[in-house]
This record gives structure tokens, sequence and C-alpha cells, in this order.
């Protein structure tokens, strides 16, 4: 019997090292735990002489190795004192089991309602030598020959129920309880009578034992305590093949350009920062977006150039304005008739466009001249558009042209924090009307003092 046993083990170390170490991927989870247990016995089967239950005569060590959090092997060494009410001499008893171990904390579900209390469950076999004699008196030809009577060799099943309370990621406490069936029995527990002969189960006895189990390794959690899915391996593909979709999707509704178009409808994907796109993220070519000459157009036919008419679709004498215009109005009035006086007029853009001509560069420089000239003064630069097209596209357009002047102004040293800027869309129009003139005149930068 002990050399089958040495082979089993042997074949079973066998199978462990090849499962192990022809694992894809190392587990994520601790494999290994060593415990012990220490309890008591009842329902022997054959005894003429009893045991208490509750006396503390059980002791257990043993290995366990998962090979995944379902499924392990354990090897365990116990040792049994029977202490008899009526007198009779001990008796001694040393096993050694091999047990697979069904983790049912998973198979279960417990993480449904918990996550500190298991339960495992463990059956198997063994070799099992009892005694009655002190150790001491054992010479080796008792011990091999059962038959001179103070030594009996048997074979065992064993089947059993490991609850578990998990402490913390390495160490949990249990208790256990299990049922062993004895083959080739030939004494009584006590040793008082030969209970059968021959083959078969012919004894029968409970251990119960509490006690403490430590789990080996460096990650976190250990495999009693990792949880299965509850899903399909179908389920599990299918989850996969939507996230790759969700990141796609996520990639090509981002703009890294920063020019409003996502990446899945930009034709250009990596203009530069500031650079005007169209509806596709195409950058729009200065070059074909060339402004109206103010200098060749006369609006009003007043025989002053729009450029320098400061009411340019209203005939006029003063600056090509009335003259009620040119000596009232509101302080906002008078300022813009001060900086026209200047040369500081509005900047005009064509339709659907915030491209700054160099025409207008001029203005521009004059308003820097005034500014330098004047370090207290505030300007206030207002984006405008004409009324054709939806407010949302107006109020980014009118916004670009602001930012297409205060990009010019920067680059010529202007201070960034005496500069102030709104965006009005189409909400606040210079002059009614729906020509094209009046449009393109409305298609403005405006500029006001700070007051």
């Amino acid at each position: 019997m002990k050399t089958v046993l040495l082979l089993l083990i042997a074949f079973l170390g066998t199978l462990s090292h090849a499962q192990s170490t022809s694992a894809k991927t190392k587990p994520s989870y601790n494999q290994w735990s060593i415990g012990f247990n220490m309890g008591g016995h009842d329902g022997m089967n054959y005894t003429y002489a009893f045991t208490k239950a509750y006396q503390l005569g059980y002791f257990n060590g043993h290995i366990r190795y998962m090979h995944n959090n379902r499924f392990g092997w354990k090897l365990d060494a116990a040792y049994d004192n029977f202490n008899f009410t009526n007198g009779a001499s001990n008796t001694r008893k040393l096993r050694f089991s091999i047990e697979p171990t069904i983790n049912l904390t998973d198979v279960l579900h417990f993480n449904d309602f918990t996550t500190r209390f298991g339960l495992l469950g463990h059956f198997g076999f063994g070799y099992t030598a009892m005694w009655n004699v002190p150790i001491s008196s054992l010479s080796p030809d008792l011990l091999f020959q059962p038959n001179k009577g103070s030594v009996d060799e048997i074979g065992h099943l064993i089947v059993g129920l490991t609850p578990q309370f998990k402490i913390n990621e390495h160490w949990s406490l249990n208790g256990d309880l299990a049922v062993m069936a004895h083959i080739r029995q030939q004494r009584t527990f006590d040793f008082s009578n030969n209970p059968a002969t021959g083959g078969g189960f012919t004894g029968y006895m409970w251990n119960w034992s509490v006690g403490a189990t430590y789990y080996i390794g460096k990650n976190k959690t250990h495999a009693d305590w990792t949880y299965t899915p509850r899903m399909s391996q179908k389920d599990l593909e299918r989850i996969f093949l939507l996230e790759k979709q969700v990141i796609i999707l996520e990639q090509k509704w981002q703009d890294d350009d920063n020019d409003g178009v996502p990446n899945g409808l930009d034709a250009e994907a990596n203009t530069p920062e500031g650079t005007e796109v169209d509806w596709n993220g195409a950058a729009i070519q200065p070059e074909q977006k060339e402004a109206i000459d103010l200098n060749t157009m006369d609006t009003d036919g007043d025989g002053i150039m729009d450029a320098q008419d400061y009411c340019p679709t209203v005939k006029g004498a003063f600056n090509g304005c009335p003259e009620e215009v040119h000596a009232g109005g509101t302080q906002a009035d008078r300022d813009a008739t001060f900086l026209a006086e200047l040369g500081i007029r509005d900047v005009l853009f064509m339709s659907g466009s915030a491209y700054l001509n160099s025409v207008y560069h001029p203005i521009l420089d004059q308003l820097i001249e005034f500014m330098q000239l004047n370090p207290e003064v505030k300007i206030e630069l207002s984006g405008h558009a004409d009324i054709n097209g939806p407010d949302d596209i107006n109020l980014r357009l009118s916004e670009a042209r602001v930012k297409a002047c205060l990009t010019y102004l920067a680059t010529k040293g202007v201070d960034r924090a005496r500069l102030t800027v709104n965006y009005k869309g189409a909400k606040q129009v210079k002059y009614e009307g729906v020509t094209q003139e009046i449009h393109a005149a409305n298609r403005r930068v405006s500029f006001a003092i700070v007051r």
C-alpha cells in the first residue's frame, strides 16, 4: 500500500508541475497555502470504549495548491489521540491523505452576497496507521506486521467541508468537518476486538476542527477569493468587441487639432492651431479669400470712398456722414468718430471668413500707435457678422474675426491685458438692409475706447 501511495504522490506532483508550467499566462492570484487545525473526533465504529466529542485530541496540518480558482489539491497529515472514558489504553492514529479540493465559494457564487465567507469541499484517500502502545515500544517488526496485534495499518477514504472566514488577503480562519471510511480495518478503535476480517469498509469516524490558513504569494489575493464572471465565453467576446468599437469611435470623435471638426470627419486632422478650416476640416487658403477693396467703393454715392467714409451707407459731407451724426450721438458714437478721425475704422471680412486681409493692416497699425501714445487707454474689440446663416455659425465667425485681429496685435507687441473682446454674431448689425454692400459693412470687427 505504501508503494502505491508513493507512486500516486509522484504522479500527482508531475501532473501539477505539467499543468502549471504549460499555462500561457501566470495567474493574477496566489495558488499556494498552508494551514493548521485542531479539534476532536466522534462517531467511531467499531469500538467498545468511547471518547468525549469535545476533547481536544485531533491535530491536522496541510499544504494546498489551487490549479485555478475552483480546483486544487491538498496534502495533509493528521494525528488523533483517542482518550477513552472507561480507562482503556489510549489509541493513537496517524494518517496521510491526498485530497482534490473544490472551491465552492466561486462555484456557488458567494460573491453575490459576501466577500468574506467561503466554503471548500474536499475528498480523497490515504494511508492510516493506528496503534495502542507507546510509540517508543513500537519496533519495526510491529509497525509493518499488523498481525502482531498492536498496530493496524488501514487505507481510508475521506470527505469533508471547510467553511472559511477571510481576515485579510493572507489569512483566513476556518472550521472543518470530515468523515472517514476505513478500508481493511482489522481492530476496533479501542483495540479490544477484531471487528471484521477481509476487504471492504470496516470502520468509520468523524473529525471536527478549527484552525487558520496562510496564503503564500506576492499577488493581492488568493484563488480561494477570486471570482469567475457569471458570463459565457461568447458574452465576454461580445463585450470585448464592443469595447474595441467604443475605443475606435472615441478616437474618431476626438479633435486632435482643435479646429472644431472631429477626426473621423476631418479631411486634415493635423492643421496648426488657429488655422481657419472649412466644414470638412481642410485649411482655407488665404489667397482664395481676398476682401473687397473699400478704396474703390462708394456705397452711398456721396463721393467719399467707403474706406474713408464714416457712414458708408448714408450720404453726408462731414467725413461721409450727415451733420447731425457728426455733431451729436452717444459717447460711443463720439468715440467711434474720434477713432475714425485717427484712421481707426472697422476691419471688414469676406462672407463666411475670418481671414484678415492685408489692406486692413494700416488700420491696426494706427490702433497700435494710438495705444502707444496713450498707455492708460484700453480698447474693446467687438466681432460681428451679417444676418445670413445660423446664429451659432455667425457667433463663431464673429469670435474668429476678433481672434484674427488679436493675433496681429499680439505679434506687434500689444499687451493683451489692455484689450477686451466680445462676440456679437449678427445681433448688433451696424446697418439695416439686405444689400450686398450692407452685408459687407456688417461683417466687421469694430473698436471702442473702454470707459
